[in-house]
């Protein structure tokens, strides 16, 4: 901050005082005589650097060699300039650079290897398919009509023609638990059908249903095809048949579980997210906590923290994306290329990006008045008092 600003308030507040003081001896009737006019007046400043000159002038006479802002300011005013001065945008240390491009190159790795570390969680979450609780959960979640598999609904990837498996549509799967009918789309020569099938078991309540249902998915979420993504199964009843050639093919991959899905299109890449979330926070609180013993951050270190952790997971974005475009140009796989494309990381982009547009908005709408509205309002205040101070006296 420009060391002037807390001079002039000083300065200001000081002569605010001067001038109170003789209010107070003029109203007692203890003043003899006329009030000097440096205590009542000072000269005119046409602008910023004026005043400054102004009040150094006057500081210089008074012998006024001290800066107390505190005593410048009321309780409320010095809130309101602590809020201020903590709204304002820090700027990037050197630390920060080197935190960002560490969390870079983190995101950088796990997208070269996401299919890697996707192939090592599907290991791990197969080997709780076979624990106890989950076998509990699936003998629980048996002979539902979410789980029909009759003609045209069977085979390996027969969850992405379920809504009953679609996270994104969960009234659709509880109406057919609660009544024991299957209902889906089929489709001939490009005619959609409705299809029902009656005949599964039902569930006596909706909290019932919702237990049935969420421990039926957990079983398949552990299974190597996983769960279709939120809504992809809308893919299926859509009237076009590319799109629903689409949807079939990219869940059901080039092997099983090597497609997309909620685990390789959510989980995995959130670890990644996540990883890089710690490290940028990990720093930014550490910081604070050195620098003050409280970890606790202010409103202008947030909006840096937010500013890191957008830089960070833009390299992570552009990662993935450019290995999802390399790798349609260059493998035979074509659409399967989109599996290696982050979104989570690109909602959080997103979310970073709209909290920042919010704050500059913020920042633009409390401007301040300009020097010269200050000036106008201080000349005729001074002005104002002189007048007051000349019919007292």
């Amino acid at each position: 901050m420009d060391e002037t600003i807390l001079r002039n308030l000083d300065t200001q507040s000081r002569r605010l005082r001067e001038i109170e003081e003789d209010l107070g001896r003029l109203v007692r009737d203890d003043v003899t005589g006329t009030i000097a006019p440096p205590r009542a007046r000072a000269a005119r400043a046409g602008d910023y650097a004026g005043l400054t000159q102004v009040n150094d002038a006057l500081r210089g006479a008074r012998g006024w060699t001290e800066v107390d802002a505190a005593a410048a300011l009321t309780a409320v005013q010095q809130d309101a300039f602590d809020a201020w001065r903590d709204r304002k945008r820090l700027p990037w240390a050197i630390d920060d650079l080197v935190v960002v491009g560490l969390a870079g190159a983190v995101g950088f790795a796990a997208t070269w290897f996401d299919a890697d570390l996707d192939r090592a969680l599907r290991r791990r979450l197969a080997g709780l398919k076979d624990t106890e609780l989950i076998r509990s959960w699936e003998r629980e979640g048996r002979r539902l009509a979410i789980d029909h598999t009759g003609p045209g609904f069977g085979g390996p990837d027969h969850r992405v023609r379920s809504s009953g498996h679609d996270l994104g549509r969960p009234i659709a799967a509880l109406r057919q638990i609660r009544d024991g009918v299957f209902t889906g789309v089929a489709w001939e020569d490009g005619i959609r059908h409705d299809v029902e099938r009656p005949g599964f078991r039902t569930a006596g309540s909706l909290p019932e249903a919702l237990s049935l249902w969420a421990k039926h998915l957990a079983a398949d979420f552990v299974t190597p095809m996983s769960l279709p993504l939120p809504g992809w199964t809308l893919l299926y009843e859509m009237p076009h048949r590319g799109l629903r050639k689409f949807a079939h093919e990219v869940y059901r991959g080039t092997e099983p579980g090597a497609g997309l899905n909620i685990r390789s299109g959510a989980v995995s890449p959130s670890l990644t997210l996540l990883a890089t979330e710690t490290i940028m926070r990990t720093h930014v609180h550490a910081r604070a906590a050195v620098r003050t013993g409280n970890p606790a951050l202010t409103a202008s270190e947030e909006a840096l923290r937010d500013e890191l952790l957008l830089a960070a997971h833009a390299v992570t974005a552009v990662a993935s994306v450019g290995k999802a475009v390399a790798r349609s140009l260059v493998m035979p796989t074509g659409v399967m290329a989109l599996r290696h494309v982050n979104v989570p990381v690109l909602l959080r982009i997103g979310m970073l990006a709209v909290d920042a547009r919010g704050r500059a908005r913020a920042g633009t709408d409390a401007v301040a008045p300009g020097w010269n509205t200050l000036l106008s309002d201080l000349d005729r205040i001074d002005t104002d008092i002189a007048a007051g101070l000349d019919l007292l006296s």
